[in-house]
């Protein structure tokens, strides 16, 4: 038989494939050494950014107001970082090496950790401590079975609601400013008032979408002051003038001036009016005309005569939910628009510019019903916030709550309080 000497012992052959595979680990290993490592070792050398101070100083209102944050070593691009408080990302405004500005948070506590996280960055920021305080508080919280209506002030400070309780009534509440609840009036034939304000002569003046006007003494239950025999329609609401002329509308042809010793004259406005304001020697009326949602204005030119009507807002084209329900002025001029839907108060300039107050925080939830308001003293806004049912009640308790506008000129005068 011929010996084949390519065939070698398997001895032989296992020593070679040995030999073979240390060769390529060395190899290996010193390819590795010329290989950058997957960990940079710069990246821990990127300067931690530092928090030095925080404006406004003692706190600011959450999901309102722009904060900065002052200190070093922060990025110039926002896209390179993120600003915590507690453990809620916030939006950045704008960045530099040493301010940032965030919009705060609708997050409201005593104590909260803002700390900044620079990307590249080994470490986050020092910690710093910050309070968000609500823009809005619960003046009066009332029980789920209440509904409350229409909100009027007296000229020290004293609030009135009328108040129904389930669904049977339950008259007027007079309340003082630090909260407490007394009964003013009882309650009569009425269900409800939908507007209640005070007179120069001291008495309270109320309407329900019927055809008259009530007075209502403390104590005591309404007695009618003007009716259809007087020749008004049906009142929904209704202001005074610098002169003590009371002026109210409802859903009717007309708008109505009473005197008072009750002379009644009716001036052409067919519309369906739920508010009725008196600013700076105009009447402005709010509601529905002609299937536009707005607020029209007159010129009082003397309590006998009023200009032409101009559609001074047209809500409906800016904001496509909501009814208006109650309309104010602040002493500057913006009209405060109270609506019942998504945008619960809407402020119009005097350049008729406008935008949400507050978007989102006054009723995150968008379900409860707005009803009703009144500028007390300084910059708190009051209104009713109603209950769709018992479950918004549960998250959204029927309260008057009171908001910090932040106008610090506050609001427009009610001459009725003067």
């Amino acid at each position: 038989m011929k010996k084949n000497y390519l065939q070698l012992p398997q001895t032989s052959i296992a020593l070679a494939a040995l030999v073979f595979v240390f060769v390529l680990f060395f190899w290996g290993c010193n390819e590795v050494e010329n290989v950058a490592p997957l960990y940079n070792k710069t990246f821990s050398n990127t300067a931690v950014p530092e928090i030095v101070s925080v404006s406004p100083a003692d706190s600011a209102f959450a999901g309102v107001d722009e904060i900065t944050i002052n200190g070093n070593n922060f990025p110039s691009s926002p896209n390179e970082l993120s600003v915590f408080f507690n453990t809620v990302p916030v939006t950045i405004l704008s960045v530099d090496a040493n301010k940032i500005v965030v919009k705060a948070p609708n997050l409201v506590s005593d104590s909260i950790s803002v700390r900044i996280n620079k990307f590249r960055a080994d470490q986050l920021s020092n910690i710093v401590q910050y309070k968000l305080i609500s823009a809005t508080l619960t003046f009066v919280k009332f029980n789920p079975l209440n509904t409350p209506y229409s909100l009027t002030f007296d000229k020290v400070g004293n609030a009135y609601v009328s108040l129904v309780l389930d669904k049977t009534g339950d008259g007027i509440k007079k309340i003082t400013p630090d909260g407490t609840i007394t009964n003013f009036a009882p309650k009569g034939t009425e269900t409800s008032w939908s507007s209640l304000k005070f007179g120069q002569s001291g008495n309270l003046y109320a309407a329900r979408r019927v055809k008259g006007i009530v007075t209502i003494a403390e104590g005591q239950t309404a007695k009618t002051w003007v009716s259809s025999s007087n020749g008004v329609g049906t009142i929904a609401d209704f202001d005074f003038d610098l002169t003590g002329n009371m002026w109210a509308g409802g859903d009717n042809a007309s708008l109505y001036r009473i005197t008072q010793a009750k002379n009644v004259k009716a001036f052409a406005f067919q519309a369906n009016v739920r508010s009725v304001r008196v600013y700076n020697n105009y009447l402005f009326v709010a509601g529905l005309k002609d299937g536009s949602e707005g607020v029209w204005r007159f010129p009082i030119v003397n309590s006998d005569s009023l200009g032409t009507a101009e559609l001074y807002y047209d809500y409906k084209t800016n904001y496509p939910t909501g009814a208006i329900q109650a309309i104010t002025f602040s002493a500057d001029g913006d009209l405060y628009i109270g609506t019942d839907g998504v945008e619960t108060i809407v402020v119009v300039k005097p350049d008729k510019s406008s935008q949400v107050l507050f978007s989102g925080v006054l009723n995150p939830l968008n379900k409860s019903l707005f009803n009703s308001f009144y500028w007390g003293s300084g910059v708190y806004l009051y209104f009713i916030r109603q209950a769709i049912d018992a479950t918004d009640a549960a998250t959204a308790p029927v309260a008057i709550i009171k908001v910090n506008t932040k106008n610090t000129l506050g609001g427009a005068p009610y001459f009725g309080n003067n």
